[in-house]
């Protein structure tokens, strides 16, 4: 009741008193900070390229968010998402590194830093324009690092060192999100990318296509996800295109309960626009969810092979990944919990827990000069969701 006044009193004030009579505003967000002891150890090049253990308050993901809808008559709505990653710890838009631009958390300190979007919908989907995740959400399937805790080995997926993925959360895209039908919803994506600033004859065809798919009958959840970008390389002929599919299965066993899995491929052609260089890499999560009573359990396990490239494999190039967490709900919007999150890096690879700025090295992320170092974090933490 009180976020709904709130919402009105917020409509009041922005909007004609006609506008208000026809839309709902609800104002929404989470606050999730917890004191972390992280460190990155083991560098294949040396000590002096490991991260020491160190004592931080970190955010996990806290955001601020607003969602208008209006009914527009004959079955048709018109509906508006504007979601603002803030970082509660420092008041800044930085990563927990607390780095300058390049470590920067670009998914907070801006309006509209997270998906937002505008659209009109009826019983035949919606179209929505602006800023949406295409590609690196699991949806239902596993949603630890999302919604559960500080961060998860989940992110792995998003973050494999060595190859990219088709798209993390993407500007400038229309989508058409399909009904849900039979339990089965659909959602087609496109972005231009990279053809806005180029002039007469450069190549400037860059573009994001994305199509994911969502099943849901009682205990069975599925969804699979398919993305391919194309890169601007400013040369005719050659651009880089990075390609990924994934495909994830859950089965929610007993209520807020659920195992499930989650496995992928992502291709890179002419990296940094060379014909002669390709990857490829696979994937593959376990996720665990478990409730009992006001006990959430959860566990995770991330393996992906080695990079394979047009000359062979790239050694050691694999990453394994494991999350164990415990939450307690002290009501059904708050809750405190304890997670242990380790990814153990081959001596060629250097995957680190860097979505939403949660890395401690000041470029944003491990690099390959850190590749063989092993990323452990320990977490207590708070989560409030409004």
């Amino acid at each position: 009741m009180q976020k709904k006044l709130l919402a009105l009193a917020v409509a009041g004030a922005l909007a004609p008193a006609a506008a208000v009579a026809q839309s709902s505003v609800e104002i929404y967000g989470r606050a999730n900070l917890a004191l972390q002891s992280w460190e990155a150890s083991g560098a294949t090049a040396g000590e002096a390229l490991d991260f020491d253990r160190r004592l931080r308050v970190a955010d996990g993901s806290s955001r601020v968010g607003f969602r208008v809808n209006e009914s527009l008559g004959g079955g048709l709505r018109a509906f508006v998402v504007i979601e603002t990653g803030v970082n509660i710890d420092s008041g800044t838009n930085l990563g927990q590194s607390n780095a300058a631009a390049s470590g920067a958390n670009t998914s907070s300190g801006f309006w509209a830093s997270r998906d937002s979007y505008v659209g009109i919908g009826g019983g035949w989907g919606d179209i929505r324009l602006g800023r949406q995740s295409v590609f690196w959400s699991n949806g239902v399937i596993a949603q630890t690092g999302a919604n559960y805790l500080d961060t998860a080995v989940d992110g792995l997926i998003n973050n494999p060192s060595r190859v990219a993925i088709p798209s993390t959360r993407q500007s400038s895209v229309v989508s058409y999100n399909s009904p849900t039908v039979g339990g089965f919803n659909a959602s087609l994506s496109f972005s231009p990318h990279t053809q806005e600033g180029a002039q007469e004859g450069a190549d400037a065809d860059g573009q994001l296509i994305g199509i994911t798919g969502r099943y849901t009958s009682g205990a069975l959840r599925a969804q699979v996800d398919w993305a391919s970008a194309e890169g601007n390389s400013g040369t005719a002929g050659v651009q880089a295109e990075n390609t990924g599919w994934k495909v994830g299965l859950g089965w929610a066993y007993a209520p807020g309960s659920q195992i499930s899995g989650i496995f992928g491929t992502y291709q890179n052609d002419n990296v940094s626009n060379t014909p002669t260089d390709d990857r490829e890499r696979s994937f593959w999560l376990l996720n665990w969810e478990h409730m009992i009573g006001q006990w959430q359990l959860l566990a995770q396990y991330y393996s992906s092979g080695e990079v394979e490239t047009n000359t062979g494999d790239i050694a050691d190039s694999d990453v394994k990944g494991i999350t164990l967490g415990a939450k307690y709900f002290l009501s059904k919007r708050t809750g405190v919990y304890v997670a242990y999150h380790n990814v153990d890096n081959g001596r060629a690879a250097f995957a680190d827990l860097n979505g939403g700025g949660m890395s401690s090295d000041n470029t944003g992320t491990l690099t390959s000069t850190n590749a063989g170092a092993d990323v452990k974090i320990l977490s207590v933490g708070i989560m409030h969701n409004f």
